[in-house]
């Protein structure tokens, strides 16, 4: 049932969904950009996506706890 199983995936499938849904928000995306310099809105965005993925089983518990922006 689980999907995306490293945190590199996980990430990646949450810059498409960005992409994909939010373009003006997607532009902030830059490789080596930490977590705490994205917007609090993207940071936001990023807990309720890795939470709804957690809650469909499409992640493992333990990488939704792990994972980083």
């Amino acid at each position: 049932m689980f999907k995306i199983k490293t945190e590199r995936q996980l990430r990646k499938e949450f810059w498409k969904f960005m992409k994909a849904s939010f373009p003006e928000l997607a532009k902030e995306y830059k490789r080596n950009k930490r977590q705490n310099e994205y917007c609090a809105d993207i940071r936001c965005m990023f807990v309720d996506f890795v939470d709804y993925l957690a809650r469909h089983r499409f992640i493992t518990q333990e990488l939704a706890n792990d994972v980083t922006l």
